[in-house]
């Protein structure tokens, strides 16, 4: 049996640490440390004690041999991780970024899941505010919150989605496009094509409340699922693309 050789301060009467402070003292073999402390046995060693598990670990110097018992690590148990946000480009703009990273403890796969519904380790679609993220895995969860801001000098821009879903569920039921109820954009005209280019719904002055598409024809009949093209003219600027209109 390989002996330690240290100098051993009682600190409670249940709890001590051991120091090279007080002469040499010769010890058989001892159990260091106390319910959430850490002790340094010797220089570069440390020594954990928690309640837990059995969990042995052994360092070996030239006159010491410490071995932890019943040491539970800090980390089991327990669901860290770290999220990096951006801001959104103005007040009014849902194009904040978010990322979860750094993702430990636990037992994975681990699932991501964003207050505005959005799933998955990225999230672009965020507006100014508060805002929480959950990471889950079988057997822990966790929520942290974190918020974006607006950059103070970013200008407000149109975006246009590419998806929506008219089925009367009550979410993405319109065709937003966003920013576009701002004062600069107000003069505006919006026109949507089916694949064979015929018009089937068009509006001026739209506003995201009383000119919005909502996946029907401009007589009011409802469009089936499918990819539709619009033809935004804006401020005189043209823009162009594609919906994907699905219930």
């Amino acid at each position: 049996m390989r002996r330690i050789t240290a100098a051993v301060l009682f600190l409670t009467a249940f709890c001590f640490i051991a120091e090279n402070v007080l002469g040499q003292v010769t010890a058989g073999r001892q159990v260091l440390g106390c319910f959430g402390k850490s002790v340094p046995p010797a220089s570069g060693i440390a020594v954990s004690s928690t309640a837990g598990e059995a969990l042995i670990g052994t360092a070996v110097g030239t006159n010491y041999a410490v071995t932890s018992g019943f040491h539970q690590p800090s980390s089991a148990g327990g669901l860290f991780f770290d999220i990096i946000t951006g801001p959104s480009s103005c007040p009014t703009s849902t194009d904040g970024t978010a990322a979860v990273i750094g993702i430990r403890g636990c037992t994975p796969p681990y699932s991501v899941t964003w207050s505005n519904g959005v799933t998955g380790h990225q999230n672009e679609r965020l507006a100014p505010g508060f805002h929480t993220v959950t990471v889950t895995t079988s057997d822990c969860e966790r929520t942290f919150g974190f918020e974006i801001s607006a950059d103070p000098e970013g200008t407000c821009v149109l975006r246009f989605f590419n998806a929506f879903s008219p089925n009367g569920d009550g979410r993405n039921d319109r065709w937003e496009i966003e920013n576009i109820d701002l004062p600069e954009f107000a003069e505006n005209r919006v026109e949507i094509f089916n694949r064979w280019g015929t018009t089937v719904w068009s509006g001026a002055n739209y506003d995201n409340r009383d000119v919005v598409w909502s996946g029907e024809t401009s007589g009011g009949n409802a469009l089936p699922d499918g990819t539709y093209f619009f033809v935004a003219v804006v401020g005189g600027i043209t823009h162009k693309g594609y919906v994907e209109l699905t219930k």
